[in-house]
């Protein structure tokens, strides 16, 4: 009977010892592994405003504050069309910068919309504080940043004030995801390359932290619960060391209920296409979808092409009319130039 009660404690206690190991073994290792994650590179060079001159157009150059003080450069690209139908709000990748813009939006100042597109803080020519510390992984600091977009665009009342739309590429995408999410003033989302922040930590966490930790065959027993605490337990550790958090995406989503596109390359090694698909069940409202089917990450508008441009275009035009009065002459002859192709619907 004694040896049945030890057996037993000893059975009970192995879920305790587990959660201890994590956190004395590999909650540290993986903390430094995900504040270090290298991005994938793109095979696609940094864009500039020299590969598309005619993207900057009577560009304004401006400078956006963030309430933690930090200064940020922008550029406002005005609409080429005779009336407004909105303002873009470009939020660019890590690594990237605000010109990153003229590829992903091309064809939307024809449209109709303004373009705003700005450098993340440490980014471009923003100006670089001395706590920030690159991250594949949407922050606090992100936020801040793109509500500094958005409350410019209301405070100088400009004719597509009314109708905001965070435009955001990868790690721009999860932080704009969180701010329309949560702020009124913003009509729709598109997100391209989203990283779901909560799943790709997992995702990476199993597919390679075995590089990193030689005992790392152990985790493959635990299951994914045990494994998501411990990744948890990795943030708060990285948030103590840098004073920042990451952006729960999962809370985020169930207030979600704007129209919103998500775009993502079937082909996407570093945020898997189920990631996404995972926290699109999450949401309020289901948003559309659209996978291109041999994209890599951050490349989906170079496998697309024009086609990107259109369905750009198409949804928010869509969008605006709902959101605003628009005479029809001026908005049928856009609508029509802008025709859906067949092929990839």
């Amino acid at each position: 009977m004694m040896l049945f009660f030890g057996v037993a404690a000893v059975v009970a206690a192995v879920p305790l010892i587990a959660v201890i190991s994590l956190w004395i073994v590999y909650a540290p290792v993986v903390a430094k592994r995900l504040a270090e994650m290298p991005w994938f590179p793109s095979r696609r060079n940094g864009v500039t405003p020299d590969d598309y001159p005619e993207g900057i157009f009577e560009s304004e150059p401006v400078w956006l504050e963030t309430e933690d003080g930090v200064r940020l450069a922008a550029t406002y690209l005005p609409t080429t069309a005779t009336r407004c139908r909105g303002i873009v709000i470009f939020c660019h990748e890590v690594r990237g910068s605000r010109w990153s813009a003229l590829a992903f939006t091309g064809g939307l100042r024809d449209a109709g919309f303004d373009v705003l597109t700005f450098d993340f803080r440490g980014h471009g020519q923003s100006l670089m504080p001395s706590e920030v510390h690159p991250t594949p992984w949407a922050t606090d600091r992100e936020v801040l940043d793109i509500r500094a977009a958005v409350d410019w665009c209301s405070r100088q009342e400009l004719a597509g004030a009314s109708n905001i739309v965070l435009f955001g590429l990868s790690r721009g995408a999860s932080a704009a995801f969180n701010v329309a999410a949560a702020d009124p003033r913003v009509r729709s989302a598109i997100l391209d390359s989203m990283v779901a922040t909560e799943a790709v930590q997992l995702y990476l966490l199993k597919r390679f932290m075995h590089l990193h930790v030689p005992a790392y065959f152990h985790l493959y027993k635990l299951p994914d619960w045990l494994l998501a605490l411990c990744v948890f337990w990795a943030n708060r550790i990285n948030k103590q060391k840098y004073g920042r958090s990451f952006v729960p995406m999962t809370r985020a989503a169930p207030g979600m209920r704007k129209p919103t596109l998500i775009i993502h390359g079937g082909r996407d090694v570093f945020a898997p296409l189920e990631t996404v698909c995972q926290l699109r069940k999450e949401m309020g409202v289901r948003p559309r979808r659209w996978v291109i089917s041999q994209a890599k990450h951050n490349e989906t508008v170079y496998e697309a092409g024009e086609q990107y441009r259109q369905r750009v275009a198409r949804f928010l035009l869509r969008h605006a009319q709902a959101g605003q009065e628009l005479p029809s002459p001026d908005v049928e002859p856009v609508a029509r130039e802008l025709a859906p192709a067949t092929a990839g619907q």
